[in-house]
């Protein structure tokens, strides 16, 4: 028996089973739900009075307008300065309970976090910062009639465009948008280890790319770029050859500047040869034997043939593969198809290697990776961005 509604009487939460139009909050909902419904419904409401024409509604609608975006920008600001804080990036003890944006959003930029793209969403963010504190300050006068001092709220203004408004919510909904998504990201790059003081993993994967490779350091080629990296990225001498440092110790990092990192397990030779095997199994489709697969008109004797063949290839390759190397194989696989931080390749390789049916039934464990159709692509991805680019190239031939 079901237990009794305690909202039954309830006008706005009586539980009404309703698949389509029931509203995830609470314990369902996230906290990215806030930051997006208020941008959102400042929106909704501006696109309204154009789309309806709700010209009678201007001056009642744009307080509730202006009011969302504010309170979307310090939900935001708040999202982005508690998690920050938490990682060790920006000053604890940030006041919670204050509505004061242009604290928030101080607090954010003299953390000076080094990372160029969160960087920029904290300077395209400023402006609308200023306008709406300049306005209401603390969260008050696009709430009440009268603020604190019992005066009249926006005393300093008489009108808002809704064309100039509309314009700018759409930009600051991406603005916000991007910060929030950059925060996050910004904070598992953080678990690699790779980084400086100055600059991110994202900012060390930008400066790896604009980098001649490594061969060509000693040219005016090296000398070009570094200029423009160091003004690109406002770093001094000593923080450009830190930058140098790391790129040239990380795995994907250094396939960007030409060079290669060896695999753990596995040689060339032995991927090359595991391709070859796989490409017996997955023959490149002609237009014939597509039309073939289209019309189910495939001979039963030639799929049991097939069958036989794939598990003599299984048996020949577990011959010669040890399981450090079949680990391998599978963490390259996923490397490709998932992609996660190179950084922690290694822990992936050894994370298989312990897998109880990688012990137990090796054909079968062996035989899911085979059976993959996009194996040799997420081999040639894999890769590459671990360092073996001869390889790659190699593998995009098979």
């Amino acid at each position: 028996m079901n237990d009794p509604d305690p909202y039954a009487d309830d006008p706005f939460f009586k539980f009404i089973p309703d698949g389509e139009w029931n509203a995830c909050i609470g314990r369902q909902g996230e906290e990215e739900n806030y930051i997006d419904g208020y941008i959102e419904a400042s929106i909704e409401l501006v696109e309204a009075i154009f789309e309806k024409q709700l010209l009678g509604q201007r001056d009642t609608l744009i307080l509730p307008i202006l009011y969302n975006a504010r309170h979307g920008i310090e939900l935001a600001l708040k999202y982005s300065a508690f998690r920050l804080e938490k990682a060790g990036c920006s000053p604890k003890g940030i006041l919670r309970r204050n509505h004061d944006i242009s604290a928030y959003w101080k607090t954010l930029n003299d953390a000076e976090i080094g990372d160029e793209r969160l960087n920029s969403l904290l300077k395209a963010l400023q402006p609308f910062v200023e306008s709406l504190a300049r306005i209401d300050a603390d969260g008050q006068e696009l709430r009440y009639h009268e603020n604190r001092d019992n005066g009249a709220s926006l005393q300093d203004y008489s009108v808002a465009n809704l064309r100039l408004i509309r314009g700018s919510l759409r930009s600051l909904h991406e603005v916000v948008r991007g910060l929030t998504y950059r925060v996050v990201d910004y904070i598992g790059e953080l678990r690699t280890g790779t980084y400086t003081d100055g600059c991110s993993r994202s900012d060390l994967l930008a400066i790896a790319r604009l980098l001649p490779d490594r061969d060509k350091w000693a040219s005016q080629e090296f000398s070009v770029a570094k200029e423009h990296i160091r003004d690109r990225f406002g770093l001094s001498n000593g923080a450009f050859t830190s930058c140098l440092d790391v790129i040239q110790k990380n795995r994907e990092m250094r396939a960007l500047i030409g060079l290669e990192t060896g695999l753990m397990f596995l040689t060339d030779e032995t991927i090359v040869s595991v391709a070859a095997e796989w490409r017996k199994i997955h023959p490149m489709r002609t237009t014939e034997s597509q039309s073939l697969r289209t019309s189910f008109q495939v001979d039963l004797r030639e799929m049991l043939t097939d069958r036989t063949g794939h598990r003599e290839i299984i048996h020949g390759l577990i011959e010669r593969l040890s399981l450090d190397e079949i680990a391998e194989l599978r963490a390259l696989f996923n490397l490709g198809g998932d992609p996660y931080f190179t950084e922690f390749y290694e822990d992936a390789v050894r994370g298989g290697r312990k897998q109880p049916e990688l012990a137990s039934n090796p054909s079968g464990y062996l035989s899911r990776i085979i059976d993959k159709t996009n194996l040799l692509t997420c081999l040639q991805r894999s890769t590459h961005r671990l360092g073996r680019l001869a390889l790659s190239t190699k593998l995009s031939d098979i």
